[in-house]
C-alpha cells in the first residue's frame, strides 16, 4: 500500500500527489519519511504543504532541516502564506518540535538569515523560536537585543527562545518585561523564568500573581511552581481564591508540586 502511494507522488496530477502526501503522511511509517522531503520540491504549493503536514505528524527530526531550508529558500512563497494563518498554528509548533538542541549547523543558519532583511516581521519571530529550540548560547546576546529594542512581535518570540536556551544572563532582561503594556510580553517573560529556573526572579513573580490580566497571572503560578522556593507557597494558596478557575487550577497544580518538592 505505501509503495502504490510512493509512486502516486509522482502523478502528473497536482491532486493525485496532494492525496499521497496526505496519505503517507497518516501511514505512521517511518517509510514514508523519505518520500515526503522529496515531495517538499514539489511545484504544487498545495502538495508542499500536504508534505510539510505529513512530515510533522512523522514527528521525524531528519525532516526537520529540509522543511526549514525550503521555507528560507521563498520566503514569499504560498506555504509561508499558510504557514502564517491560524490554520497553520500546529504545522509550526510541530516543526519547533521536530529541531534538535545542540544542532550547531542549524543555529548557524538561522543566525545568518536573521542578520539579514530578506524575511517579515512574522517571519523573523518563527525563525527566533526556531533557533531558540537549538538552544544555542551563543544566540544569547542577539535575542536580548531584540528582546529590549524590538517590536512586541519580536520581543514575544525573542523571550520565549531565550526560555528555550536557559542561559542565566537573560535573567536580568526577562525580569524587565514582567510590567510591560502588552500581556503576550509579560506572560511569555514570565513562562521564560520559570523555564530558567533562577530564584531570582521568585519576588516579581509573586508579584506577577496579582497582575490584571488572567493568562499573565496563570503563568506565575506555573513558573512558581516549577521554581520550587516555598516562598511562593503562601501566595499561591492566595492565588487558589482567583476569580478565574484557569488561574486557581494553575495556583493548585504548583502548590501540589512545591509540596512533593519539600517532601
Amino acid at each position: 500500500m505505501i509503495e502504490q502511494m510512493m509512486d502516486q507522488l509522482r502523478h502528473d496530477d497536482p491532486m493525485m500527489r496532494f492525496e499521497a502526501a496526505q496519505a503517507l503522511g497518516a501511514s505512521n511509517d517511518p517509510r514514508a519519511v523519505a518520500p515526503l522531503i522529496g515531495a517538499l520540491s514539489d511545484e504544487n504549493a498545495k502538495v508542499q504543504y500536504a508534505a510539510v503536514s505529513g512530515l510533522v505528524k512523522l514527528g521525524d527530526a531528519s525532516a526537520a532541516k529540509p522543511i526549514i531550508d525550503l521555507l528560507l529558500s521563498e520566503p514569499d512563497s504560498r506555504l509561508w502564506e499558510l504557514l502564517k494563518l491560524n490554520v497553520g498554528m500546529r504545522l509550526r509548533n510541530g516543526l519547533l518540535d521536530m529541531v534538535q538542541r545542540g544542532d550547531v549547523a542549524l543555529a548557524d543558519q538561522l543566525a545568518d538569515v536573521l542578520a539579514s532583511d530578506m524575511l517579515d516581521e512574522q517571519q523573523v519571530a518563527f525563525v527566533i523560536r526556531l533557533l531558540g529550540r537549538t538552544a544555542d548560547a551563543r544566540a544569547v546576546e542577539m535575542l536580548i537585543d531584540r528582546l529590549l529594542e524590538d517590536t512586541p512581535t519580536i520581543q514575544v518570540a525573542a523571550a520565549e527562545a531565550l526560555g528555550s536556551i536557559g542561559d542565566p544572563s537573560a535573567v536580568a532582561p526577562l525580569m524587565l518585561f514582567l510590567t510591560d503594556d502588552a500581556d503576550t510580553v509579560r506572560e511569555v517573560a514570565i513562562e521564560a523564568l520559570g523555564r530558567l529556573g533562577d530564584t531570582r526572579a521568585v519576588r516579581p513573580l509573586i508579584e506577577a500573581l496579582k497582575d490584571d490580566a488572567e493568562w499573565v497571572r496563570r503563568a506565575a503560578c506555573v513558573a512558581l511552581g516549577v521554581l520550587g522556593d516555598r516562598s511562593a507557597m503562601e501566595p499561591l494558596a492566595t492565588a487558589l481564591k482567583d476569580e478565574t478557575t484557569l488561574v486557581q487550577d494553575a495556583a493548585f497544580d504548583a502548590i501540589k508540586q512545591l509540596s512533593e518538592n519539600y517532601q
